[in-house]
């Protein structure tokens, strides 16, 4: 064992070689070739190292060499050496490098051949053991622990400890809570190994973020306003164990408390006073990150009460909603009845609401720091009951609210304009609705809220969805749902709200099952807790669509309404009320004669209680889907004069408020009235709007859900117009739709889906609902769906008799159940 110290002016390869040579003659190695190296300096140092590798190979065991300081030396020469010393010498030496630096070695390819092994601070660091044994058996445990504790085991400041207790031995307890980096002997070490020789930016930013417990770059650089701590805080990679790195990237570290200690007393010194505006800094930075915990505490050690305060009300108010979700807030709120909250979801908003008005009992100076909060809470509570889009001043008072708020608040802000979004969407008005769904987006991404962008852009696509503007929609409503999967807790509420739009939009280009995937999952979750009014219109009428598609007797449709108007009556959403009757008196309406068609027609109103709803800009909803059955109604009655005036009506609200969706469906059906009375001609330019809609967006279903009649027309256009043949845009979406209108030629496809056909398949297999849901990549509840289909289509009760009358029917060739597989039963 041999131990050479060096300094920088051993940096000389001639000189550090003499040295090595004299360190392993005193360990054994050959005198005579270890003393011609003495005689070599004007020799090539590699070659010189040859001679002491000849001197290595003498020995009978392996020599270590202990080289302290070695990151002194900085000299490629030297590093040369050193390797070939390494590779060369047989495995006699065992060189031991301490550096403060990575040494400019190739470490990589040393650390391949086991030629490599690192001792890092942690490994230096001294156990409990170790400590005791260095501080003397005569102290007590519970010293040794406080100080291996607080020196993270460091060897060199356990020394220093050691010195200081001996200075006052009766009182070592005592003593040893004062030791410190601001202690005299450690502090001088630290200044003297350190800190003295560093540059004055690199001191700058030790000292200025030494009061924070930890840091990063763009930490550092809020809190120094400066722009250069990342190219700092790379150069300080040789302050082992001193700045501790806390995560696999590098890229937050922590300082040694001892070193912090002394940091902290040089800033002191240096710079009186500084400490609490360099935490109020943090604070704000912190606070705009979203770190609410350390928010506070740099607050408040910045004599910062306020801020504080501030950051700890935004937090326990409405905006937990934006960086926790739903979930989160819910469970606030679990002082309440918890059957009622879980029954009857609407009354925890109404019970939060009642709390909040009692606000307005509390004197003016306590209730006036709220009023933010107070503002935002009760207009977010407003959107979600369906209360603001009937009042006809509603929206410009909330567009005011988020004009009054201050300028850096984004996120109040931010939702404000959410509820203007949502609002001016409930009343029909899609192009107001996309100008503060954008806005609200910007400022829910400059408060740093990926869950209240996501409801921004769900907005957003909802607006650009009814304007015609499908694919757009649709990358909306796929970017909220990335955004609302990459924050730290998912809120399932608005990741269902998004699947649920998404569906519709998927119901609309005809891909059914798609929909029917994402809808049903989606609907159950926003049935328990908080879907929005319109949301849950656009998944209804999407599920009501699925339903008549695959039961034509519109036995399973009606259900569903049964259903949907109990949801409308518990949550008292009168305009999903309103809606669900016109939905009833469609279904109605596609088996003519019926008495009750009358009743509701009465019931309603009838083209009074229509012209109602086109006095109400908020009932553009049930104002489309009653007009369109009463003019199914005149139309089927032979009154198809009565029938074009409720539709020229529709289409006129609908190019007010740029309502392409409506609109589509609203000409088509014009054109099938003129093309039943005989006016061919006239009906052609809206035909010819209603088709230019749908090669646009592939909105099929505008004109497929007309049925048989739709097809007659079509046929009779393809006949009668020269522009719809060949390959003309026309004339393919003529025949992509006659197609979607005929069916195929499998005997399965007019009534089986073909994810039904898919599950059958499955199931034939023996594979349970689970299985099957793993298999499809479904949910199990959607395998579910599929199964109460299948059965009754099949006219089935059980599994058994569904595969037999499957086999039967033709529908599993080459799917029949394995003859050693048992059918499973769940």
């Amino acid at each position: 064992m041999a131990w050479l110290s060096l300094d920088e002016e051993d940096a000389d390869a001639a000189r550090f070689l003499g040295h090595l040579a004299l360190a392993l003659q005193s360990a054994g190695a050959d005198h005579a070739l270890c003393a011609a190296v003495l005689h070599t300096r004007d020799q090539d140092p590699r070659e010189t190292a040859m001679l002491l590798i000849r001197a290595l190979r003498t020995v009978p065991r392996r020599i270590s060499v202990i080289v302290d300081d070695y990151d002194r030396l900085g000299s490629s020469l030297v590093d040369d050496v050193v390797l070939r010393l390494i590779e060369h010498s047989g495995g006699r030496l065992h060189l031991l490098l301490a550096t403060r630096r990575v040494p400019n070695l190739p470490l990589a390819r040393l650390d391949l051949h086991a030629q490599l092994s690192r001792i890092g601070s942690a490994h230096l660091a001294l156990d409990d053991v170790e400590a005791q044994a260095l501080l003397g058996t005569h102290v007590p445990a519970s010293v040794v622990d406080e100080l291996r504790r607080y020196t993270e085991g460091w060897p060199v400041a356990l020394q220093h400890a050691r010195l200081w207790l001996e200075d006052d031995a009766q009182r070592q307890q005592e003593v040893a809570a004062r030791f410190s980096g601001r202690s005299a002997q450690i502090a001088a070490y630290l200044a003297e190994q350190l800190v003295d020789d560093l540059d004055a930016d690199t001191r700058d930013l030790l000292l200025r973020t030494s009061p924070l417990e930890r840091i990063n770059a763009a930490l550092a650089d809020a809190v120094r306003q400066r722009d250069d701590s990342g190219r700092l805080l790379a150069r300080l990679e040789h302050f082992h164990g001193l700045l501790v790195p806390l995560d696999g990237e590098r890229a937050w570290f922590r300082y040694h408390p001892l070193f912090a200690d002394f940091l902290q007393q040089l800033l002191d010194r240096e710079h009186p006073g500084q400490s609490v505006q360099l935490h109020q800094r943090a604070a704000r930075w912190f606070g705009e990150h979203q770190r609410l915990a350390e928010a506070v505490r740099h607050a408040a050690r910045g004599d910062c009460g306020d801020l504080a305060a501030s950051y700890i009300a935004r937090a326990g108010s409405w905006q937990l909603l934006l960086t926790h979700g739903t979930h989160a807030v819910r469970a606030l709120l679990r002082h309440f009845d918890h059957r009622t909250i879980r029954d009857t979801p609407v009354l925890n908003f109404t019970q939060a609401r009642l709390l909040l008005e009692r606000l307005r009992d509390f004197p003016a100076a306590l209730r006036e720091p709220l009023q933010r909060d107070y503002t935002v809470m009760i207009a977010l509570l407003r959107d979600r009951l369906d209360e603001i889009c009937g009042n006809p001043h509603g929206l410009i008072q909330i567009a005011a609210q988020a004009g009054a708020l201050d300028e850096d608040d984004h996120l109040g802000r931010g939702m404000l304009l959410c509820i203007c979004a949502t609002t001016a969407i409930a009343q029909g008005a899609f192009a107001v609705a996309e100008h503060y769904a954008r806005n609200a987006r910007a400022a829910m991404q400059s408060g740093g809220s990926d869950l209240g962008a996501s409801q921004a852009m769900l907005s957003l696509g909802q607006s650009l969805f009814y304007c015609g503007q499908l694919g757009d929609a649709e990358a909306c409503y796929r970017q909220a749902l990335r955004w609302c999967a990459r924050t730290p807790q998912l809120d399932r509420v608005l990741e269902s709200a998004a699947q649920c739009l998404l569906a519709h939009l998927h119901y609309e280009r005809d891909r059914h099952d798609d929909a029917a995937d994402l809808l049903y999952p989606a609907l159950e979750l926003l049935e328990q807790h908080d879907g929005g009014m319109d949301v849950l219109a656009a998944g209804y009428g999407t599920a009501l669509g699925l339903e008549r598609v695959r039961d034509h007797s519109g036995r399973s449709a009606l259900l569903l309404l049964e259903h949907i108007e109990q949801i409308a009556h518990g949550r008292k959403l009168a305009r999903l009320s309103e809606l669900a009757a016109a939905w009833r008196l469609m279904l109605l309406l596609e088996h003519p004669g019926n008495a009750a068609i009358d009743v509701l027609i009465a019931r309603t109103g009838g083209e009074s209680g229509l012209a109602h709803t086109l006095r109400s800009s908020h009932r553009w909803h049930d104002r489309a889907a009653m007009g369109f059955a009463l003019a199914r109604w005149h139309r089927l009655a032979g009154r198809s004069s009565a029938a074009l005036v409720i539709l020229g009506q529709i289409e006129q609200a609908c190019l007010a408020n740029d309502n392409a969706w409506h609109l589509a469906r609203t000409r088509a059906r014009i054109a099938l009235v003129l093309q039943q009375r005989g006016e061919p001609l006239a009906a052609l330019p809206y035909l010819y709007s209603a088709l230019e809609h749908v090669a646009l967006t592939q909105s099929w279903q505008s004109i497929v859900e007309l049925g048989l009649p739709a097809k007659a027309m079509l046929r009779s256009l393809r006949q009668h117009d020269p522009h719809t043949v060949g390959g003309s845009t026309r004339a393919l979406t003529i025949q992509a739709l006659l197609e979607r209108l005929s069916g195929d030629d499998d005997p399965a496809g007019d009534i089986f889906s073909e994810r039904e056909l898919e599950v059958l398949a499955q199931l034939a297999r023996g594979y349970s609902n689970k299985q099957i849901a793993r298999r499809l990549h479904l949910s199990e509840n959607t395998v579910k769906f599929h199964l109460k289909n299948l059965y009754r289509k099949l006219d089935a009760r059980s599994r058994e008799s569904a595969l037999a009358q499957a086999v039967q029917r033709g529908l599993l060739r080459g799917s029949e159940p394995h003859a050693d597989q048992a059918v499973a039963t769940d």
